[in-house]
């Protein structure tokens, strides 16, 4: 089940595809950040890079592919890498842009 704080930050502000009434299923840069970053240093980590949903996002990153639920049926940023990511990968993506990873 996803958590109001997470989905609010992650998928209503990044996330070109949050539909609501989806709440078990989970994208992997969502499922990365709620294992790894508490909500508070998320939203600290967002307002601190200025990260926003209009930034390009690198590719590459398959840890987070790896743990999606949408992975195989229903990722076009998988499947062709030319769509937009989801938000939890956007996120990740700019913030180790920023870290120049």
């Amino acid at each position: 089940m996803k958590e109001e704080v997470y989905t609010s930050i992650i998928c209503k502000k990044f996330c070109n595809y949050y539909k609501p009434n989806k709440e078990t299923e989970f994208c992997g840069g969502y499922f990365y950040l709620q294992k790894y970053i508490t909500s508070r240093e998320l939203d600290g980590i967002i307002k601190i890079f200025h990260l926003n949903n209009e930034s390009e996002a690198t590719k590459g990153l398959s840890f987070i592919c790896d743990k999606c639920d949408f992975r195989e049926d229903g990722c076009d940023f998988f499947v062709n890498q030319s769509h937009i990511p989801c938000g939890g990968y956007l996120i990740i993506s700019r913030l180790l842009g920023y870290l120049n990873f």
